[in-house]
């Protein structure tokens, strides 16, 4: 009535919040768009329910709506939880926001609630959320959070691994071959000690032996998947660290920086904050480090700690150190 609509939202879902442990709950979700025109979710769950990931109802949506957002075309490598007024809001580059389509994949991936409601809200009247802590949790009484507890980093690290994988969260058990593979993704910064030898190991990002520039190679992926190319379409500058384990955010931060400064990615001042984009121009240097890894940048080659896989023949890499 005071025309405070956020507010009024807001207050609706943290009364919601409190029916989701029941079955058969309204599920009632507010649809908008951030300032760089990524559509965001907002969710009747509370944050600090996510951060801790417990209780299970609360993260049980929280699940169900990722998947929901994959289905609705979101950039799985870009989904990120943030702090709306003490609430879950889950920003989804890619993903529509029309109400009657949002209601529908949540429909189909949330299996206690019996009804889903979507509005719209105006980004007016999202402002700026915050990002929620994800600090790591002791190991639950879940398989998620067990893992997440050996490899040393968060339940939703797991979770957000497993959906960017098509791999279903719901129904994974801790076994060690899911562990080394959650290692290699990258979960808690890590690649598994217990890799074994390969006399012809892939190229991909995901393989690379230096783990600066794994993670330059994993950035600029998800940029490209999420379609942040020219100035038009930019994104938060957090995205130069995002995915890695927070002791290791300050060199992820410094392999972005490098980016950057090779001409690789643009910046631009948005809403106060510093974004950044995929230079059009450098597409094909790119392509280069995603597919090979390779780079002619002597600011990159400076910042790699070892040499990429060798070839069938024995000879290492193109602009391998030592190559």
């Amino acid at each position: 009535m005071r025309g405070d609509r956020d507010e009024a939202v807001a207050m609706c879902l943290h009364e919601c919040a409190r029916t989701v442990f029941d079955r058969g709950h309204t599920l009632w979700v507010w649809t908008t768009r951030n300032p760089a025109g990524d559509a965001v979710w907002l969710l009747p769950v509370l944050a600090r329910h996510a951060a801790d990931y417990s209780p299970q109802a609360p993260v049980d949506v929280v699940i169900g709506a990722m998947l929901a957002a994959v289905d609705a075309e979101a950039v799985a490598e870009g989904i990120r939880i943030l702090d709306w007024h003490g609430l879950v809001a889950l920003e989804l580059p890619g993903a529509y926001d029309d109400p009657e389509l949002v209601q529908i994949a949540l429909g189909e991936r949330d299996e206690r609630a019996g009804l889903t409601d979507v509005q719209p809200l105006a980004p007016a009247d999202l402002g700026v959320p915050r990002e929620v802590p994800l600090e790591p949790v002791a190991a639950g009484r879940d398989a998620i959070s067990t893992l997440a507890a050996a490899l040393g980093g968060h339940p939703w690290d797991v979770v957000l691994a497993l959906v960017q994988h098509g791999q279903p969260p719901r129904s994974v058990r801790d076994t060690p071959a899911l562990r080394h593979t959650l290692r290699g993704w990258g979960v808690g910064g890590g690649v598994a000690d217990d890799a074994p030898v390969d006399e012809d190991p892939p190229t991909g990002p995901d393989n690379d032996p230096c783990p600066r520039r794994r993670h330059a190679r994993r950035l600029l992926r998800r940029l490209l998947r999420m379609g942040k190319v020219g100035s038009g379409y930019h994104t938060a500058d957090d995205h130069l660290y995002r995915g890695v384990a927070a002791d290791q955010r300050r060199d992820a931060t410094m392999v972005g920086e490098a980016l950057v400064r090779a001409g690789l990615l643009g910046e631009k001042p948005s809403v106060g904050q510093r974004h950044v984009y995929l230079r059009r121009e450098a597409l094909p240097q790119i392509h280069a480090l995603i597919d090979r890894g390779e780079t002619d940048s002597p600011i990159l080659l400076a910042m790699w700690t070892a040499g990429l896989p060798r070839h069938r023949d024995g000879a290492p890499s193109e602009h391998s150190p030592g190559g």
